[in-house]
């Protein structure tokens, strides 16, 4: 009877011990030695981005902590309580698309005393081609991974995979879980999503009549970016850092909200209400200051929420 791929007991290539392997897996972590055993390297064209070691990112976390305009002020009562870092895959593809659409935009004049909201159509075609990223893992929680995702679009000399010595590295790589046809059809959708949005965005529309989208990927691939999270201590609360290894760019930071800043999102809420309560009397008369109220309110909730919350946080764009 002829064992299945399923059903073999795949082994580490360093000590032999048994591997948590799936047939989607592209690589698996000895959870006896730490060594990395690659199954994909035929099913995706794998590189890596170089990495900082463990020192040069702690370094670069209290420097940060040092000028920070907050932070620094409390320094010397930061704990630096773990520095973790490790690979994570992400699917990168060029795609190319073409395609038509039809939207509509809803337009507010004021005509004498009254305001009238007419419709206006709007068409076009486009032929772009797309450099797109899109994490490789089913369940992607990792704390900074959008933000790294964005970074690896723009990155120009990653590693071939062979050329990486990764017992010299000796970062943990976190399995990923995708086969080639789900890879295309991810960035297929991906691309159809992100032009739809971008048009709509850039052309101001309120939604599309029409919109149609052909996507061709032309090459795929799997890059494996380096992530290291931080966990530091300041008056009994843990918080959080994300820093990009390859360029020590911070992703991610949480942070504890001191009394000026609170004192900053009261007053920054108090006067929302109160450019909202003079807007009131003009509700009535328009569409534009009703929406003007709506966006005030939001935003004095916004700041009252800041105002009550323990923790900021900070993310790179």
């Amino acid at each position: 009877m002829t064992e299945t791929e399923s059903e073999k007991v795949f082994k580490c290539s360093n000590c032999g011990g048994p591997l948590n392997y799936t047939p989607e897996t592209i690589a698996c972590i000895c959870e006896y030695c730490g060594t990395v055993n690659w199954f994909s390297t035929e099913r995706f064209e794998m590189f890596v981005m170089p990495t900082r070691t463990r020192d040069e990112v702690v370094n670069a976390f209290w420097n940060r902590m040092k000028h920070d305009p907050d932070m620094s002020r409390v320094y010397g009562e930061l704990e630096l309580v773990e520095a973790q870092g490790f690979y994570v895959p992400i699917l990168m593809g060029d795609v190319s698309t073409r395609g038509e659409w039809i939207g509509f935009r809803r337009i507010t004049e004021k005509r004498g005393k009254s305001y009238v909201t007419r419709t206006v159509t709007e068409r076009g075609s486009f032929n772009t081609p797309l450099r797109l990223a899109v994490e490789a893992r089913r369940e992607a929680a990792e704390y900074g991974l959008q933000e790294l995702i964005k970074q690896a679009k723009s990155v120009n000399d990653p590693q071939p995979l062979e050329a990486v010595d990764w017992k010299k590295i000796g970062l943990q790589v976190l399995n990923a879980e995708l086969l080639p046809e789900e890879a295309e059809d991810e960035l297929r959708d991906m691309a159809e999503d992100d032009l739809r949005e971008s048009i709509r965005s850039s052309k101001s529309l309120d939604g599309f009549y029409y919109y149609s989208c052909e996507s061709k990927v032309n090459s795929f691939w799997v890059l494996l970016a380096p992530l290291w999270s931080l966990v530091y201590k300041y008056r009994g609360g843990m918080y959080r850092v994300s820093v990009s290894g390859y360029n020590l760019q911070f992703l991610r930071v949480s942070e504890p909200v001191f009394l000026s800043r609170r004192i900053l999102y009261l007053v920054g809420s108090i006067l929302t209400v109160l450019v909202g309560v003079l807007l009131t009397p003009l509700l009535l008369e328009s569409l534009i200051f009703a929406g003007l109220f709506i966006l005030v309110s939001a935003a004095g909730a916004f700041l009252a929420n800041k105002c009550i919350s323990d923790v900021r946080e900070e993310k790179w764009k």
